[in-house]
């Protein structure tokens, strides 16, 4: 397995944090993926995932990629912002991908600079998420993702009102908030503290008292992996995707459902297939709408027959989501829909009713 190293690797990685981020994925997306069939749509999406992030790019990922793509004719160069050049096309009938542009290790960090005001931003270990600061007496968080049932914390609700913002955790002495691969927190720091400072400045210090070490011991003497630090968890470093992992087995649901939630930002499919997989089929209702919201938004059609078993879940808001991923997946199976007119739930019969008009 042969890796690419050097000045074109750091640049994959330093796109992948930066404005020019979206620019890419908007060019490749005209000029590439709608020449794709529907049903390969989501391993360009894994493969891109992958190039534009520190991990490894081999000589069979670029195969996979190329083979993926098929032959061709065309090449296409464009400047990004900050700098980054990406270059794409085919070369002998082969699609091949590249990127470069001056990377200086030196540069400040967007985390470096001198923030007024008594909430200070940190960067976490998971690349999309910052932890912001409030002081204050340390609390259990609460953890929130978007597009699940509507949060009864307003903060909350006005943060996932920016759009961009996919998870938040309120805790007491600090808020987190996940920001969506199409953004970059070098444009988006600053408006998102000045947001959180206005939400929790001055926010009342209830809920329960942070637990002691004991209280943290399961039941065979080990130490709980504590939710406020699995969800800034990077699912792609090695060595956080075991704690990951096993937490898809922790006694809490809330531990569970995190853990499902942040595997399935994986780049790597099979990681965030299996992890919706096992947390589809979990006891808790709380890990099975988290498995099905993160499925229907992965793209990956592989993942059809879960949102079919989904169907038959007595919580009407799964059923409700499962039937709008089979929608929006063009699942074309007339009868399924047809039986989910007679569903007891408004909303499952509205999606069933708009899946049949297609």
């Amino acid at each position: 397995m042969t890796r690419h190293q050097g000045a074109h690797a750091q640049a994959r990685a330093a796109i992948a944090t930066s404005p020019a981020y979206p620019q890419a994925l908007q060019h490749l997306t005209t000029e590439i993926a709608t020449g794709l069939e529907f049903s390969e749509l989501a391993v360009f999406k894994t493969l891109l995932k992958k190039f534009f992030s520190s991990e490894d790019w081999t000589d069979e990922d670029a195969a996979a990629l190329a083979d993926l793509v098929g032959h061709g004719e065309g090449q296409w160069r464009h400047e990004l912002d900050a700098g980054f050049i990406l270059e794409h096309g085919f070369v002998e009938g082969r699609y091949r991908l590249s990127v470069s542009g001056e990377v200086d290790a030196s540069s400040p960090s967007i985390f470096d600079r001198v923030f007024a005001g008594p909430i200070r931003p940190e960067a976490t270990p998971h690349p999309r998420k910052v932890k912001f600061v409030l002081g204050g007496e340390p609390r259990p968080g609460i953890w929130y993702k978007a597009g699940e049932p509507t949060p009864d914390d307003e903060r909350v609700q006005r943060l996932f009102a920016e759009g961009d913002v996919t998870d938040v955790m309120v805790a007491g002495d600090f808020v987190t908030v996940g920001l969506a691969r199409s953004s970059s927190w070098e444009d988006r720091l600053e408006p998102l503290l000045a947001l959180v400072a206005e939400l929790f400045e001055h926010q009342p210090e209830t809920g329960p008292a942070a637990q002691t070490r004991d209280e943290m011991l399961d039941e065979a003497g080990r130490l709980r992996l504590v939710a406020e630090e699995l969800h800034l968890l990077d699912p792609d470093d090695a060595k956080a995707r075991g704690r990951l992992q096993e937490a898809l087995s922790a006694n809490d649901a809330r531990t569970r459902r995190i853990a499902v939630a942040v595997l399935a930002q994986s780049t790597d499919r099979s990681i965030v297939g299996e992890s919706i997989r096992k947390g589809a089929a979990d006891e808790s209702k709380i890990v099975r709408r988290t498995a099905i919201d993160s499925g229907a938004d992965s793209d990956d059609a592989d993942l059809v027959d879960v949102f079919l078993n989904a169907l038959n879940d007595p919580d009407a808001w799964i059923r409700w989501k499962a039937t709008r991923a089979l929608r929006e997946f063009e699942y074309h199976d007339k009868a399924i829909f047809e039986r989910l007119l007679e569903d007891e739930d408004f909303q499952v019969r509205m999606e069933a009713e708009t899946a049949l008009r297609r």
